[in-house]
């Protein structure tokens, strides 16, 4: 299949129109008029993953974080980033991300994270409006009364985390609105708790964020970051399966714990 008709399938369903203003989504190396038979799905393009690609023949790696963000003034083997660059060119490797277009989406990583956590009919948090359809930046589900301790051990479970960091005042706290916000959502807390949420599940939360959202009882589960997006897979997995052939590559968490 040629990279510019994979291209528009891929746009038809996930725009990048719906991408946050920010964010740099789309074809980010390549050459629209190559052949591509061979597709590899990770979180982040890493050397690691570039090799795997080169050793399996791959045409294109499909992202969901962008390899490049900022401007490039230089692309020489001095840098990391540009030894990536470098090698995907040499060996004819395109790279697409898809990022906060992904998030977002109707059928995309917020309404899935959801849906992994068997949640239904979600409010959107960050509401926008893309040719008649509703799309934005996470959800808010109100579900059947919940003590917080088994909510924490239900998306444990449910998302096959081993450890996750809970901020809160009260374990036997019942939970009736959750809201959920992929990779770094702590920028939605007070979003969230106007919308009726008693807790965001999100990830990379930092100290003071926590201590902010705790003295005003907004309770907080932070997943991680990959946690949270590592079934971003799942999603074009399914998608694509008739169009391509598709390997996954998961390199595991950055982050360790011992």
């Amino acid at each position: 299949m040629i990279l510019k008709k994979l291209i528009k399938v891929l746009e038809e369903r996930f725009p990048k129109e719906m991408a946050e203003s920010w964010d740099n989504v789309g074809l980010l190396v390549g050459d629209m008029n190559w052949e591509v038979k061979r597709v590899m799905l990770t979180l982040d393009c890493t050397e690691e993953a570039i090799e795997k690609a080169i050793e399996e023949g791959v045409d294109l790696i499909i992202t969901h974080h962008p390899l490049i963000f900022s401007p490039i003034k230089t692309i020489t083997t001095n840098t990391i980033l540009g030894k990536k660059i470098l090698k995907l060119v040499e060996n004819k490797i395109g790279l697409y991300s898809m990022h906060t277009n992904l998030d977002s989406n109707p059928e995309g990583l917020n309404e899935y994270f959801g849906k992994k956590l068997g949640f239904i009919q979600g409010k959107i948090i960050e509401e926008n409006i893309y040719k008649d359809n509703s799309y934005g930046i996470g959800r808010v589900y109100k579900i059947e009364n919940i003590p917080l301790e088994k909510l924490v051990g239900k998306v444990k479970k449910d998302l096959n985390i081993d450890k996750v960091r809970v901020v809160t005042n009260d374990l036997n706290k019942e939970i009736k609105k959750v809201a959920l916000v992929n990779g770094s959502g702590m920028s939605y807390w007070r979003a969230s708790k106007k919308m009726g949420a008693d807790i965001l599940i999100t990830g990379d939360v930092r100290y003071h964020e926590a201590l902010d959202a705790l003295e005003e009882n907004m309770d907080i589960i932070d997943i991680g970051h990959y946690e949270g997006e590592k079934i971003f897979v799942d999603i074009l997995n399914e998608f694509l399966y008739n169009y391509v052939e598709i390997i996954n590559f998961d390199r595991g968490p950055v982050f360790k714990t011992y």
